[in-house]
């Protein structure tokens, strides 16, 4: 091999090396996750380069060694047994061996390394980037142009040379070099983006570099693996490990299917490139491409605003109309872009705290237990003391946890869209500071007992004033108080399980006057009852006496008059009637005297058969009617 190729391979490695701390720089300087990304996709590119190489120079000192040991057999008569005693004897080809066999798998494992780890740095800066640095957008952009020009001149200029001459060791590092300085020049173009206001450019690059970067490193990983199982032709040149057919692919997309080719041929092991069906692909290809991405753009023209969304359409950023829901018409992407809002769906955001899946599988929530991720707030307090001594030990607030979930929805989509950045953000931020500020005005006791109602009303009110004035162009729905309680403490002291005690016993003092009232309600009126009862009882028998005698005098008087008509007629009819009263039901016998004139029958025949007359009388008892007839 000739020694300038070797020479234009240690050119490679020294310019992606210089590159890419140049790159590193300039990434530092803009605040670029792009231009990050593209740093580091060059300094993986540096050990593929250095690999290349060093491996051309082996190979020249191998031909160099070859062609010195084919002039000294020349001259030696017996040039097989001299041949047959040199094949152990050069040094440069068992160095070559040794090479390929322990340094490049090695070598290609740690750039597998790096590629994992780059790619999740790549996503690491990606979160953390808040924006390119607008004043030095311009420097950067002009520095990342003129890199990724000398990068592109030199990495084509390599791959036209690996391809006409035949040096297959230049294509790893040509390839990195094209694919290097298409990213750089990418990124120079997120730089002026930046300074025409448009940062997402940056974002978009950052991902897409990401994408490649896991995508090699997936390939890095089946080239390890299929070596090992790959069919090898004797005298045939084999395909390097550390060669990336996809850099290859991206750095030159004109030789996609001479790359396919390539892949195809050295993993079958023959000409897959010669069958008619890869020709009739080969030649079609870009029309079925074209096609594809016709049918595609067509596919972008026509767009469905669901049920409760509002669109709006854009030309290059720029707002064109707002779109209701229905089947709408636009021009093909990117020319017209649609950004989609739920206008009638009700959003919503948490102030205090967050939610915790693991807490939220508590099926009892108490105060001494954290159920949720919860942040303390201040809130005023009116215990203060009366002289200095107490005043200097009582603090004017309190530390309340407050959970409060806030609702809302978009009334007016423009000034959401273009009014702010991040309206959301915005948003839960208004709603922060005025939450912060009236829970500093405003009782801890009060707030966590009658003033919820009152407190909700009032958050709704200045949060939407607020939203109202900044025209974030929404309007709050609900502002809840679902949980105010008192904050959990530490372990030395328990502040929430204090307060359930002072409240515990609040309420047992209360619910022991409930009681002792509710006795005293039980009580008080039994015993008027009671004295009314008596009093009646007393009055009652004291109408009952006075009525009896009452009775007696007028039956007194009646009697007199009877006694005094009839005086023997009175006498006589009390005494049989006294006589009948104790006598009863004995039988009685009258004696008349012989002197009388009067003719009395009596029968008094016993009866055989007695009836109910006969039955005996109850001497207690006054004689009924019947009796006495």
């Amino acid at each position: 091999m000739d020694r300038s190729y070797s020479r234009i391979g240690l050119t490679n490695w020294i310019v992606i090396t210089l590159a890419a701390i140049a790159v590193e720089l300039l990434a530092r300087l803009a605040s670029s996750s792009a231009v990050e990304a593209a740093a580091i996709f060059l300094a993986l590119g540096s050990p593929i380069a250095f690999l290349g190489w060093f491996q051309m120079r082996l190979a020249a000192r191998e031909a160099d060694e070859q062609a010195e040991m084919e002039e000294l057999s020349l001259r030696r008569a017996d040039s097989s047994l001299f041949a047959e005693s040199a094949a152990d004897a050069f040094p440069a080809r068992r160095a070559r061996m040794s090479f390929e066999r322990w340094i490049v798998p090695t070598v290609t494992i740690l750039v597998f390394i790096g590629q994992v780890f780059g790619t999740w740095w790549i996503y690491k800066e990606f979160q953390a980037w808040d924006g390119t640095k607008v004043e030095q957008a311009s420097l950067v952009a002009a520095s990342l142009a003129g890199i990724g020009l000398i990068l592109l001149l030199l990495g084509l200029y390599s791959s036209k040379l690996a391809r006409y001459a035949g040096v297959g060791m230049l294509r790893p590092s040509s390839a990195f070099l094209v694919l290097g300085a298409l990213l750089v020049l990418a990124a120079s173009g997120t730089s002026i983006g930046a300074y025409a206001t448009y940062q997402s450019w940056d974002k978009y690059l950052t991902i897409l570099c990401a994408g490649i970067l896991a995508l090699i490193a997936a390939e890095t990983l089946f080239s390890l693996v299929f070596e090992a199982y790959r069919p090898r032709v004797k005298g045939r040149e084999q395909r390097l490990i550390y060669e990336s057919r996809l850099v290859g692919l991206l750095g030159q997309p004109a030789g996609l299917f001479s790359t396919a080719a390539q892949a195809l041929d050295y993993q079958f092991g023959f000409k897959v490139s010669n069958t008619w069906f890869y020709r009739f692909l080969e030649r079609a290809f870009a029309w079925i491409v074209a096609a594809q991405l016709a049918v595609l753009a067509l596919s972008t023209t026509v767009v469905i605003v669901e049920p409760g969304e509002q669109g709006l359409l854009e030309r290059f950023g720029a707002r064109v109309a707002v779109l209701e829901p229905g089947f709408h018409f636009k021009l093909p992407w990117p020319i017209h872009t649609l950004r989609r809002f739920d206008t009638r769906a009700i959003q919503s955001f948490n102030i205090g705290f967050e939610n915790d899946p693991e807490s939220e599988k508590q099926n009892t929530i108490l105060w001494t237990r954290p159920h949720m991720k919860e942040f303390n707030l201040l809130v005023a307090s009116r215990e203060q003391g009366t002289n200095a001594a107490d005043a200097n030990q009582t603090v004017p607030v309190n530390l309340l946890t407050v959970n409060v979930p806030v609702q809302f929805k978009v009334t007016n989509v423009l000034e959401w869209a273009y009014g702010h950045t991040t309206p959301a953000r915005l948003l839960e931020q208004i709603a922060n500071r005025e939450v912060v500020r009236y829970l500093a005005s405003v009782d801890i006791d009060k707030i966590m007992s009658v003033g919820r109602l009152e407190a909700s009303q009032e958050l709704r009110h200045r949060i939407q004033e607020r939203a109202v004035a900044t025209k974030l162009g929404t309007e709050i729905v609900f502002i809840g108080l679902q949980d105010i309680h008192p904050p959990l403490g530490n372990k030395d002291q328990k502040v929430a399980a204090a307060f359930e005690q002072v409240i515990g016993a609040e309420q047992e003092s209360r619910s022991k006057i409930l009681e002792a009232e509710g006795l005293a309600n039980e009580i008080i009126p039994a015993a008027e009852a009671a004295a009314a009862k008596i009093v009646f009882d007393a009055r009652a028998a004291a109408a009952s006496k006075v009525g009896d005698a009452a009775g007696r005098a007028a039956r007194f008087e009646s009697q007199l008059v009877a006694h005094r008509a009839a005086p023997d007629v009175y006498a006589a009819r009390n005494y049989f009637e006294t006589l009948r009263v104790a006598a009863g039901a004995s039988r009685k016998y009258v004696i008349v005297p012989t002197n009388a004139h009067e003719t009395l029958i009596f029968n008094l025949e016993d009866r055989l058969r007695k009836d109910i007359l006969d039955l005996p009388l109850d001497p207690t008892k006054p004689a009924s009617a019947a009796d006495k007839k």
